[in-house]
C-alpha cells in the first residue's frame, strides 16, 4: 500500500465514524487535513478497543493500536502494510508530534478497560489530560503554532471538550460501569453513588452537573486564548471544534442536566449553521449564544 492509500484509508475511516471533528477537519488545507485524518483514525483505534470490547480481548485490541503508533515511529515504518501506520508515520515527522502524547492516550485508555471510580477534580483532570488534552496536543502540533504557551491551552481545551462529552454521556458510561464524576465532588453536594446508579435527578444531581459545567466554561474561557496562538490556515477548524462542543455544553444545561431522559447532541441543522457560521468567520468563537 502507497501512503496516497494510506491516507485514504484514513479518511474513509474519520468520515464513517460520523464524529463531529469531521466538520473541522474539512476546513484545514489538504496536507494538515490528511494528518488530522491520521491521528483520528488512530485514536478510534483505541477507543474501539474499549468500547466494543472487553476483558483480554480489549486488552489484545489496545495492545495493536499501541503497536500501531510505535510501528509509526520506527525507521522502517514505509516497510508496514497497515495504512495506519503508513499514513501516522508520515504525519508525525511531517509536523514534529512527539511520541509522548500517544503513550499517554493509551494510560486513559487503560482505565477505561475496568470499572471507573475518580476520587477527586484532579483524578479527573489527570484522566480528561490522557484522553482528550493528548490528543489537543497531536492536534496543536498540526495546527502549527508561534508560542509554547499553545501546549497546555491545548491541554485546557481537551479538559473541556472532555468534561462536556462526560456530561453528555453519563447514562452511557454508568452503563459500562464508568463513573468520571469525583467522588469527593459527589460528597460535596451530597450525591451518592447508590444516588447515581438508580439514575436519581436530585436537587443535589443538579448542583453536581452544574458545578461540572461551570469549570467546563472555565476551561473554555482559558483555551480561546489558543486562537492567537495557532498558524491562520488552522483557525476555521479549531474554531470548529470550539464552538460546536461550547454549544453542546449550552444545550446540556439548556435543557436542565436531564442526560438520563435522552443523549442530548446537536441537531445536524445546528451543526450546519455552526459550520456556515465558521466559514463566514474564521475567528468565531467563544460566544455561545
Amino acid at each position: 500500500m502507497n501512503l496516497a492509500l494510506a491516507y485514504e484509508y484514513c479518511a474513509r475511516r474519520t468520515r464513517e465514524a460520523g464524529s463531529s471533528f469531521y466538520y473541522g477537519m474539512r476546513m484545514l488545507p489538504p496536507a494538515k487535513r490528511r494528518a488530522m485524518y491520521a491521528i483520528y483514525a488512530w485514536s478510534r483505534l483505541c477507543d474501539d478497543a474499549v468500547d466494543d470490547h472487553t476483558g483480554a480481548d480489549a486488552a489484545s485490541h489496545l495492545a495493536t493500536a499501541e503497536r500501531i503508533y510505535q510501528a509509526a515511529y520506527a525507521d522502517d515504518y514505509l516497510a508496514s502494510s497497515h495504512p495506519v501506520v503508513l499514513a501516522l508515520g508520515d504525519a508525525v515527522r511531517r509536523y514534529g508530534i512527539p511520541q509522548e502524547p500517544f503513550a499517554h492516550l493509551i494510560r486513559g485508555m487503560r482505565v477505561d478497560m475496568a470499572p471507573v471510580r475518580l476520587k477527586s477534580q484532579a483524578d479527573l483532570d489527570a484522566y480528561c489530560d490522557d484522553v482528550a488534552g493528548t490528543v489537543g496536543l497531536m492536534c496543536v502540533h498540526i495546527f502549527g503554532f508561534r508560542d509554547p504557551r499553545a501546549l497546555d491551552l491545548a491541554r485546557d481545551m481537551g479538559r473541556a471538550l472532555q468534561i462536556t462529552n462526560i456530561l453528555r454521556d453519563l447514562a452511557e458510561d454508568l452503563a459500562r460501569d464508568r463513573v468520571y464524576l469525583p467522588e469527593e465532588e459527589m460528597e460535596r453536594f451530597g450525591y451518592s453513588l447508590a444516588d447515581l446508579a438508580e439514575r436519581r435527578m436530585t436537587p443535589a444531581f443538579f448542583a453536581l452537573m452544574r458545578a461540572q459545567a461551570e469549570r467546563a466554561k472555565a476551561y473554555y474561557a482559558r483555551a480561546a486564548e489558543l486562537f492567537s496562538l495557532v498558524e491562520p490556515d488552522s483557525l476555521r477548524c479549531l474554531s470548529m471544534l470550539y464552538v460546536m462542543y461550547r454549544r453542546l455544553l449550552d444545550k446540556i444545561e439548556a435543557r436542565g442536566f436531564r442526560v438520563f431522559d435522552e443523549r442530548i447532541s446537536l441537531s445536524g441543522s445546528q451543526k450546519l449553521r455552526l459550520v456556515w457560521g465558521v466559514l463566514w468567520n474564521k475567528r468565531a468563537i467563544g460566544s455561545s449564544s
